[in-house]
């Protein structure tokens, strides 16, 4: 055996193991590079994409929410620049969170609900709606926006944005009419997620804002913003070199602006010259039904709850008896007093022994069972037709005319008018009112119906309730022939560029009940309410023009009254002054309805303020403003204030006839209604 066999035998067998090495090694790296190729090559724009998704947003470009304007162009609402403060839990970490929610607090005074809803989102979201900016709050001031802004490396996940506020240049006109906008609530937010909006979008929450949300908000786009890993964003030119190779991204587009009916100058004038605490105004085109004001005192500055209203101001306004978000115009009904007996004479006339001619005697009373139902005037009427029943509003006949007619014919007549149902205003929430009939009053009292119910509806007390809106466009029905309009507040939409995009035509709810000679006939009689010497609103007819106006007094009692008619009676059991009206009275254009709570007689307290808006209608509204140009520099100078006293005109002296009631029954007023 040779000497070196076994050095020879090892060698062979390190040759063998070295070469599976060096196939190890070339097939790990042959594994290696086949790794890099798909990784750079294979996958490399998967892996691109990934990382521009770390430090490229795509955030929502909120669009700009249409304008809103009066007839003339005035601007009503508008958009103003804000500064809001976002947090995005995704770039906030769990360590940093308390100290930034501390800090935050520090510089701006966070509330307990604003921590609250802050800690909720940073807690509970996951995975991709980490990414979901919740906005904090809105509208932050320069003082708070420079302190955030020099603290921003501490405050993680933390952003303020420049965007859009909803602003109301006139204040509180309108409030009623325009409504406002706030933040999404939770209820809300379910509703409408489907359709783009998140937490922190704000949306209409009353009139015109609410009504109209679809066109106005416009629509939403997309933006690609650069962010560093605290999710802030990075200085414009570096983003730009970054994004150069981007695809676009979709703008967002501007809601459409909306021109109202509203003329913001009658409207001013109405508020400027409103003589009660309480109360409400709607004025209407009669040809058409569009509004051309509607006021509802007292009222509240929409500035002061848009976005997310301060929770003291929104406490205050809730709190306040006053109720000055409620709109008295459409959302509570009163007693229509004697601006309701029109109806009831339309009613009698269709009677079979019922005419124009038909007389009755007023003697200041009327008893029906065992009631006493008053006439204002003590003294009566005497005997008297429908005609100058209506220009002197007695209450006998038209108890009389009542009784005739039934209480079905009644509400029969009364609904084809518009009573006890909704208007169809889309702008404004509203009640329906309350129109009984034999079958409500069985559903809805002990007793059932009674015949004296009657009595008491006929004029207009008793259980008849209106809100000012159904007694305008009423009152409109009446003066144009019949037509019952929907009432519409929006005249057109246009786009920004201003090209037009939708125009809003009139629409006929119905024809009402009565026959065209018996609407002249009443329209007659309530021209010479304004005209005939012994009209109860002769004293306030408008002087030195050529158009006549055609209405109505009414005084609607609270409570019953003893002998000096309320006069020593607490604020809130006064009567409640209506004048309803329309002029030219021939060719009605315009149509107004003016209630003053409490303000005691309708000729008193609310014809003067009709008369005004009318005459400054007719007259002066054909010219419009220039742009710009103040509200109070187009009103007319103010007349004497009216007075709450009894006008002549009610209390025009007859004769006592025989068969009259005893001076100290008819001096103890009438009551309100039978008791059941």
């Amino acid at each position: 055996m040779p000497l070196f066999a076994p050095e020879q035998a090892d060698l062979g067998r390190f040759k063998t193991r070295f070469v599976w090495v060096l196939l190890l090694m070339a097939l790990a790296f042959l594994i290696l590079a086949f790794r890099l190729y798909k990784v750079q090559l294979v996958d490399g724009p998967g892996y691109l994409e990934l990382s521009w998704a770390n430090f490229v947003s795509i955030r929502r470009e909120v669009a700009l929410r249409g304008m809103i304007y009066d007839r003339t162009g005035r601007l009503l609402a508008d958009n103003r620049p804000s500064f809001n403060l976002y947090f995005t839990p995704a770039f906030c970490r769990a360590e940093a969170f308390e100290p930034t929610i501390k800090r935050l607090t520090e510089y701006l005074g966070l509330s307990d609900e604003e921590i609250g809803r802050v800690r909720e989102v940073f807690s509970s979201t996951r995975r991709l709606d980490r990414f979901l900016p919740l906005s904090v709050r809105r509208g932050i001031s320069w003082t708070e926006l420079a302190m955030v802004e020099q603290h921003r490396d501490l405050l993680d996940g933390v952003e303020v944005r420049p965007e859009t506020q909803r602003g109301y240049p006139e204040g509180n006109l309108a409030a009623h009419l325009l409504g406002y906008v706030g933040e999404v609530s939770p209820g809300e937010l379910a509703l409408l997620k489907d359709q783009g909006y998140l937490q922190g979008d704000v949306v209409g929450k009353a009139g015109v804002e609410k009504a109209f949300e679809e066109p106005l908000r416009g629509r939403n786009g997309k933006l690609r913003v650069v962010v560093d890993a605290r999710g802030q964003r990075v200085p414009d030119a570096q983003a730009r070199e970054i994004l150069h190779t981007q695809p676009e991204v979709a703008p967002a587009e501007p809601g459409l602006n909306l021109v109202l009916s509203l003329d913001a100058r009658l409207q001013a004038l109405a508020e400027a010259r409103f003589p009660g605490l309480e109360g409400a105004v709607v004025a209407l085109d009669a040809r058409n039904g569009f509004v051309l004001a509607l006021m509802s005192k007292p009222a509240f500055d929409p500035n002061l709850v848009a976005g997310r209203a301060d929770a003291r101001a929104w406490k205050a306004l809730v709190e306040d008896l006053d109720r000055p978000l409620s709109n008295r115009a459409t959302q509570q009904h009163f007693p229509p007093g004697s601006t309701f007996k029109p109806f009831t004479g339309l009613a009698a006339l269709g009677a079979e022994d019922f005419t124009p001619a038909t007389r009755e005697l007023c003697t200041g009373g009327m008893r029906f069972g065992d009631h006493v139902f008053r006439c204002f005037r003590a003294s009566g009427h005497g005997k008297i037709e429908l005609h100058r029943a209506v220009v002197q509003s007695c209450d006998v006949y038209f108890y009389r005319a009542g009784i005739r007619a039934g209480m079905d014919r009644l509400a029969q007549m009364a609904w084809s008018f518009g009573f006890g149902s909704l208007t169809g205003l889309d702008a404004c929430q509203e009640v329906p009112g309350i129109m009984p009939d034999r079958a409500w009053y069985e559903k809805n009292t002990r007793t059932g119906f009674l015949p004296g119910f009657v009595v008491s509806d006929s004029i207009g007390q008793g259980d008849v309730n209106v809100t000012p809106l159904q007694l305008a466009l009423a009152y409109a029905a009446l003066g144009n022939g019949g037509s019952l309009w929907r009432p519409q507040v929006v005249l057109r939409s246009e786009r920004p560029d201003g090209s037009l995009a939708r125009a809003y035509q009139p629409e006929l709810r119905r024809k009402v009940l009565a026959p065209p000679e018996h609407l002249a006939l009443m329209a007659a009689a309530l021209t010479g309410v304004v005209n005939e010497p012994g009209g109860t609103a002769y004293w306030r007819r408008p002087q030195k023009v050529d158009f006549k106006v055609a209405g109505k007094t009414g005084t609607a009692q609270v409570v019953k009254q003893g002998a000096d008619r309320g006069r020593s009676l607490p604020y809130e059991f006064k009567d409640h002054a209506w004048f309803v009206a329309w002029a030219p009275a021939e060719d009605p254009r315009i149509a107004v309805a003016v209630l003053v709570e409490h303000g005691g007689f309708g000729g008193s307290a609310a014809a003067p303020l009709v008369m005004e808006l009318i005459t400054y209608y007719l007259e002066h509204l054909g010219q419009v403003p220039e742009a710009g140009s103040p509200l109070q520099a187009q009103l007319p100078e103010p007349g004497p204030a009216p007075s709450q006293e009894v006008l002549p005109d009610e209390e025009v002296p007859v004769d006592v006839l025989p068969g009259a009631l005893p001076p100290e029954e008819a001096a103890a007023g009438r009551p309100e209604g039978p008791s059941p």
